[in-house]
């Protein structure tokens, strides 16, 4: 714990000095998923959807130049995805726990009182851990897939460096995160979080407040 509250204090320092403010912020974000699951099989040929799961995630993001309009945001997050196989004789949960690096294009406008905004980028997955037991399911899911990430926010106005906001995204697979025999799984993920962000700068800079000319 020391040690991350060490890491935080100097990567605010590094970020107060930085005056082209290309790093424009850091945050954490923590939240609920619910999770499930496509099955395609090949031979016979059909698609059988699953039940949802739920789960938590959270991540580590930083954000990238000031523009009013567009920003890059990259972060590490922790996911949870799967799916309740539910079958005639009885129910299979598939538990599946992620570490995923997604790098989204942020489209922002400032408002009033909150600045909406969109986020859409792509997600590199990783498994870090597999609890499956629908009967097809015979091996690993793959080491490393790509997914697609959709989402909406709202961050709150404050006269401090500290900004909260809310998100929510909708995460399908692009490819197979299973693939072995006849049998291909694509996990679909919809995820509500909160926030809370550092945004350097002095006060004056770090106002999210639009600045209104008559």
């Amino acid at each position: 714990m020391k040690k991350i509250i060490l890491c935080a204090i100097i990567l605010i320092s590094i970020g107060n000095q930085c005056k082209a403010q290309f790093l424009n912020s850091i945050g954490l974000t923590a939240g609920v998923s619910a999770g499930n699951q496509k099955f395609y099989f090949s031979d016979p040929i059909s698609i059988s959807k699953k039940k949802y799961m739920f789960g938590y995630n959270g991540s580590m993001f930083a954000e990238f130049f000031s523009a009013d309009y567009a920003r890059w945001v990259t972060e590490i997050q922790f996911n949870t995805k799967g799916s309740v196989d539910k079958q005639p004789e009885k129910n299979y949960p598939n538990k599946l726990q992620y570490l995923c690096w997604n790098n989204y294009l942020k489209l922002r406008y400032e408002m009033y009182r909150i600045i909406p905004y969109i986020l859409v980028g792509p997600r590199l997955e990783y498994p870090l851990s597999q609890g499956t037991s629908s009967p097809p399911i015979t091996g690993k899911f793959r080491p490393l897939h790509v997914s697609a990430a959709a989402g909406v926010g709202i961050e709150f106005i404050s006269y401090s460096n500290f900004k909260f906001f809310i998100e929510g995204f909708y995460n399908p697979d692009i490819m197979f995160a299973y693939k072995l025999t006849d049998l291909g799984v694509k996990n679909n993920n919809i995820e509500l979080r909160i926030g809370l962000k550092y945004q350097f700068g002095g006060r004056k800079e770090t106002c999210n407040t639009p600045t209104y000319v008559e």
